[in-house]
């Protein structure tokens, strides 16, 4: 391989990102190095050592000193699994992040890429010319010492340093079971074992086996999946809709940086095929409450263009209602006719409740599967649909909201809000509480204010009212976020719900409030307990 000056800057700047990509080249060729069986590091702001205790390299060689010091000139093959380098550049890394000496046997290379240095051998190197010296005393193997430079490594004091030695431990976890060199960072080994150590033992999970690779999935999306090419770490997957590690049998062929696979290489091909398979078993065993937003959406992305998974997952939840239900695929091409719009309103909600299907396209798999089924060629048949304003109208179903002021309300309304204002200071609702006028019991903005309307009241009778109050309060208390537009009763609602209502010092909080007035009468109550009307 040959480069012109600019190819070979480009390389040696730009495509070493970083000094754990630096400490990566030269950790990688200490476990290369023939009959190497053990590689040390030690990191710290100022300096990187990187010690190997196998062959050695004869820089008092012609061949030895050109594999070093020219891009490209190294004898790995990429074709060749024995070993990890494919680029012959890993020098060419190393020399971007400060003032370097590589020593092994009597002699030691050294090189200043940015002419930094004006004593001793360093004054001698300039920029990609490395300078031959005699070591006062011979070292066993290879020595890498990398004096940084301080454009090139974060400030001492900054948070970046412990995560440059995490992310270290991270990329050579599966060296040693890969290679047998034991790997250790600032006086710790770094190895992790089995790739299947990497997940918990259980139901969640899927290990396997393949001629080209050892998978360790689990139902982690938000963690991504792990690629590691024979041990070392490549990149992190967070598409592919489930979490853990692949740790390949041999190299993959990647880029320039080390972080990504490029496209072509059959291994991982093959690999990618064994990761499709294992998803699907995985997702099999996951019941629907267990199914991540992002698992729903890859489910539907296979859903949709498969016909196999299509009739395998069609009884399956993946896709949302405006109300937060979740529905089936069976169950919405079994309706007469459908609806979907952007987030919900109260008319979209009060159908549902009336056993209409109208689907959330604000939700990414319900989203997927409309788009899908709207397309031209598409094997996904959806119903008819029809006009949600409309049917809410045909329906009598009202979507106005009206705040009343307080000097607005009957004397009723005003003894009904006196009422919910206190028990909301009594059992800590911290939200203003109004009187309104709408087909909902109640709204909220789900942070500030909640407003209460007559529908909430079932009946005159005084044990019955107070405790259609405490519920709705409750009900109200338990949105987080707006229900004026969308109602969100999902599971994370029906939870705070719960355990708001069945709360025993809110039930005992509710009972002494309403005890209170039976004994002395509602005036007397409000105003020990001050509270009045605006």
């Amino acid at each position: 391989m040959t480069t012109t000056d600019q190819v070979a800057q480009y390389l040696i700047e730009d495509q070493m990102a970083d000094l754990p990509d630096a400490i990566r080249e030269a950790v990688q060729n200490g476990v290369d190095s023939p009959d190497a069986s053990r590689v040390l590091v030690s990191v710290t702001p100022d300096q990187t050592v990187v010690c190997d205790d196998g062959a050695g390299v004869d820089l008092g060689s012609e061949t030895g000193m050109r594999d070093l010091s020219v891009l490209g000139a190294g004898t790995k093959s990429r074709e060749d699994d024995a070993t990890l380098g494919e680029w012959g550049i890993g020098t060419g890394a190393i020399i971007a992040k400060g003032a370097v000496r590589i020593w092994s046997g009597t002699h030691a290379l050294c090189f200043d890429y940015q002419n930094e240095r004006d004593t001793g051998p360093f004054a001698r190197a300039s920029g990609r010319e490395g300078v031959v010296v005699e070591a006062p005393h011979a070292f066993d193997g290879v020595c890498v010492t990398i004096d940084h430079y301080a454009s090139e490594v974060p400030d001492p004091d900054s948070y970046r340093w412990p995560r440059i030695v995490e992310r270290l431990r991270k990329r050579f976890a599966y060296l040693t079971f890969r290679t047998g060199v034991s790997v250790i960072v600032n006086g710790d080994p770094v190895d992790r074992g089995h790739p299947f150590d990497a997940v918990e033992d259980g139901r969640m999970t899927v290990t396997r086996e393949t001629p080209d690779a050892y998978l360790a999935l689990e139902q982690t999306p938000a963690q991504g999946l792990a690629t590691y090419s024979n041990g070392l770490y490549v990149t992190t997957d967070h598409d592919a809709g489930l979490g853990g590690v692949v740790v390949s049998k041999g190299n993959l062929t990647l880029n320039f940086a080390r972080t990504a696979v490029q496209s072509g290489c059959d291994r991982w091909d093959r690999i990618q095929d064994a990761i499709a398979e294992a998803r699907v078993t995985l997702y099999d065993q996951l019941c629907d409450d267990a199914l991540t937003d992002q698992t729903r959406a890859v489910m539907t992305e296979l859903l949709t263009s498969d016909d196999e998974l299509r009739e395998r997952w069609r009884d399956r939840d993946l896709f949302q209602l405006v109300t937060d239900t979740p529905v089936s695929l069976a169950r919405i091409q079994a309706a007469p006719q459908i609806a979907w719009q952007d987030g919900a309103g109260h008319g979209a909600d009060a159908l549902v409740e009336r056993g209409a299907i109208i689907l959330d396209t604000s939700d990414t798999a319900t989203d997927q599967l409309v788009t899908t089924a709207r397309g031209d060629d598409t094997a996904v048949t959806l119903p008819n649909t029809f006009d949600v304003a409309t049917r809410a109208e045909e329906a009598g179903v009202w979507q106005g909201y009206t705040r009343l002021a307080d000097a607005e309300l009957s004397t009723r309304q005003e003894r009904y809000l006196c009422f919910a204002r206190a028990l909301a200071d009594a059992i800590g609702v911290e939200r203003d509480i109004y009187w309104g006028d709408a087909t909902p019991d109640a709204w909220t903005d789900g942070h500030s204010r909640i407003v209460l309307t007559d529908s909430a009241v079932t009946s005159s009778h005084r044990l019955a009212w107070t405790h259609d109050l405490f519920l709705v309060l409750c009900h109200e208390a338990a949105h987080d976020r707006s229900d004026k537009r969308r109602t969100a009763h999902g599971r994370r609602f029906e939870s705070r719900f719960r355990e708001l209502v069945e709360d025993s010092a809110v039930r005992a909080e509710y009972t002494g409030l309403v005890t209170a007035i039976a004994d002395r009468g509602f005036e007397p109550v409000f105003r020990e307990r001050g509270v009045s009307l605006g």
